[in-house]
């Protein structure tokens, strides 16, 4: 049984603001414009030297070379703006689950950390590592 949940205008507010800001990401992904994806990281991993925008570039054309477009199929949020008990990091923050689908027609799930600083939302995911090779021809058989 499925129960309506009731959310803050505060809470609905932010969480279409972060649905938009993921599509936005992996849209950008989609079209290969990476540092468009590197604009939507946390100011505090770029601009701390944390994740360079070619290594971060780099690790993002693999990924999309092994696994092609991410196709979403469903998308969960789970937000948490009071995080002032966190003793590393206060600022509001939000779980986001995505199911998506590749060029092959499988099944994925990724779990992304998003955090609101300056009143936009940033994905704490710094990188994407296939646990694949990249698509290509079929190898050949040795003799």
């Amino acid at each position: 049984m499925n129960r309506a949940v009731k959310h803050s205008a505060r809470e609905a507010s932010e969480r279409n603001a972060l649905r938009r800001r993921v599509r936005r990401m992996h849209a950008s992904f989609n079209r290969g414009r990476w540092q468009d994806c590197y604009a939507l990281l946390d100011p505090r991993l770029t601009e701390g030297g944390r994740v360079e925008l070619a290594s971060y570039s780099r690790g993002l054309r693999e990924f999309k070379a092994a696994y092609g477009v991410i196709r979403p199929w469903h998308t969960r949020i789970n937000l948490h703006l009071d995080a002032s008990s966190n003793k590393h990091d206060p600022r509001p923050f939000a779980f986001v689950y995505l199911i998506w689908q590749d060029e092959g027609h499988g099944f994925h799930l990724f779990r992304e950390r998003w955090v609101l600083e300056s009143g936009q939302w940033y994905s704490r995911v710094a990188g994407l590592a296939a646990n694949k090779p990249a698509q290509g021809p079929a190898p050949r058989p040795q003799p």
